[in-house]
């Protein structure tokens, strides 16, 4: 077993697991996000509005 290559990858894994960390610290603090959702949210998501037709009726 080389201690040194398994020093070397458990460093390394520090340093992704440290950037991660302050990725996810830094989208916790920025508050609501402004703007339009990409269109890839948008389709997956159903309103209200989807259940209604073009006259603001709902669908019988």
């Amino acid at each position: 077993m080389d201690l040194v290559k398994v020093l070397a990858q458990l460093r390394a894994e520090l340093e992704n697991l440290d950037a991660a960390i302050v990725s996810l610290e830094r989208l916790q603090t920025e508050g609501p996000r402004r703007g339009r959702p990409p269109k890839v949210l948008a389709a997956t998501r159903k309103t209200s509005s989807d259940l209604r037709t073009v006259g603001g009726r709902t669908r019988d």
